[in-house]
């Protein structure tokens, strides 16, 4: 039933594009280490991630955040939206190693922002801003890119965007409930899911997907 509701495809990751996002990590590597720690600062504080990650899973949490960078749907957006953005993942990172782009991080708890915006002045980060509530209030134009990680299940993010002109929505989840949350959208959808523990050998990717969600607008 799944599979007549929408068209899903399974899509792998390049080893070009792997190398690509490598020399981008190598480019910012000062910034988005500044980044780490100021989220690992911050997140003692406020709970931006959860209490007892640790650094090194930060740095993790950077390098799955910039793999959004590889799918055809980020490279050709102008703007994005980081809806759940939390401490800015997956926003902040994209956001310091593509300056040309302009980025909305939002969420609907205020004081996370609160920590996002002294992390964006600190880091001199002028192409990102916040947006407070939820994102059912936030303006989004047709050829924005909405993108979020572990904040959203599919079916909620697509009825919070109900009347709104969208057609692309990445998440970073897993693969088994991303298909599962699938289920309770009627409206078909085209969706382009890759298993990022197939082609990235770490224990930290076991099970964790990019699940790319797109619809043709009249």
């Amino acid at each position: 039933m799944f599979h007549v509701k929408h068209h899903v495809i399974h899509s792998s990751i390049s080893q070009e594009s792997l190398l690509r996002l490598n020399d981008l990590l190598d480019k910012n590597y000062v910034k988005l280490s500044q980044y780490s720690e100021e989220l690992f600062w911050w997140n003692s504080k406020v709970n931006l991630v959860s209490r007892d990650v640790s650094h090194e899973t930060i740095l993790e949490h950077i390098k799955h955040s910039l793999l959004v960078a590889t799918t055809d749907s980020f490279i050709n957006a102008k703007n994005v939206i980081d809806t759940g953005t939390g401490g800015g993942l997956p926003g902040i990172p994209l956001a310091i190693c593509f300056p040309e782009k302009e980025f909305v991080l939002n969420d609907i708890v205020s004081k996370k922002l609160v920590a996002v915006k002294q992390i964006l002045r600190k880091l001199n980060v002028e192409n990102a801003r916040t947006e407070s509530g939820s994102i059912s209030n936030v303006e989004i134009g047709r050829r924005d890119l909405v993108i979020t990680k572990h904040a959203f299940k599919v079916f909620e993010l697509t009825n919070y965007l109900q009347g709104k002109s969208w057609e692309t929505l990445i998440f970073l989840k897993g693969e088994k409930e991303a298909v599962l949350e699938l289920e309770s959208i009627d409206t078909p959808l085209n969706v382009s899911i890759t298993n990022l523990d197939k082609v990235i050998d770490n224990p930290f990717y076991k099970g964790k997907a990019i699940v790319e969600v797109t619809r043709k607008l009249e």
